[in-house]
């Protein structure tokens, strides 16, 4: 957050924050420490344009488009209210009930297709059910293309399939609920194809885990949280610490063999792609 200048009264500092509200620049206003109203913006990468309509503003600052910035930013302001209260209900309701969710439950779909797989493969100890789901790049040039995203379903520890469920539950539901079932999708897709072909590249196909797609969903709420002030969803520092000190305990080996290629793959991503999503509002 960076100041861009100053003006006489609080009317036309608050007028004037309307008007960038309009403009999709988040504003804040406070009284000068010599006098007058110091406004700030939030993203830096809009100074230079908020401070040319400053320069505008002060030049007529009774033109009509100024004039009516605070009406129009009140009627925003109250349609981001509803929404945001319409929002609140959909991720209360898919805490519970995650099959109820806006445009469906891919999340809850990959929670069970977790539990099922470990059932089925035995937490890998069934070696013709896991054989099936690793990745290999001879049989993904074949057409066996599934196997870029299965090994995410895979889990080889007890410990680490609770742990990738418990997240999962706990980012997925968030951003499935804000994004909707489709983009999520693609999000978790693109996540999947980058992590598990990093780990493929760095350690061969013997990985499996949901743990890159989750820091992939850690990522993107991350950084879009940071970057997009509408977007409505900031993760709490107990969570971001938590997860960034699991990553750090797989990098030093004190969790047994990691996939730390499929989780540095995962945040980059995730963070690239929320950072993406900010941009374009």
């Amino acid at each position: 957050m960076r100041p861009i200048g100053q003006l006489e009264s609080e009317e036309q500092a608050r007028t004037f924050a309307d008007y960038l509200f309009v403009h999709d620049i988040e504003a804040q206003v406070d009284p000068g420490a010599k006098g007058g109203w110091t406004l700030w913006v939030v993203d830096e990468d809009r100074v230079d344009e908020s401070q040319a309509l400053l320069s505008r503003f002060r030049s007529m600052p009774d033109a009509e488009e100024f004039y009516q910035a605070p009406q129009l930013a009140a009627a925003r302001r109250r349609d981001a209210a509803q929404e945001s209260k319409k929002e609140e209900k959909i991720l209360r309701r898919s805490t519970a009930f995650p099959w109820r969710m806006r445009g469906g439950g891919l999340t809850a779909v990959l929670l069970v297709a977790c539990v099922a797989v470990g059932l089925a493969t035995q937490l890998g100890r069934n070696p013709e059910w896991t054989g099936w789901l690793l990745m290999s790049l001879d049989r993904v040039q074949a057409g066996q293309v599934w196997r870029v995203f299965t090994p995410a379903l895979l889990h080889f520890r007890l410990w680490h399939l609770l742990f990738n469920l418990l997240w999962l539950q706990d980012l997925g539901t968030v951003l499935e609920a804000k994004l909707g079932t489709a983009r999520f999708a693609a999000v978790v897709a693109v996540v999947a194809l980058v992590s598990n072909s990093a780990q493929y590249v760095a350690g061969g196909a013997g990985f499996g885990g949901m743990s890159g797609v989750i820091y992939g969903l850690f990522g993107y709420l991350w950084v879009r949280g940071k970057r997009d002030f509408r977007f409505g969803v900031t993760l709490s520092p107990m969570t971001s610490g938590l997860l960034l000190i699991f990553l750090a305990l797989g990098i030093f080996g004190l969790l047994g063999p990691t996939a730390n290629a499929a989780h540095f793959s995962g945040l980059v991503v995730g963070g690239a792609l929320g950072w993406i999503a900010a941009k374009r509002g």
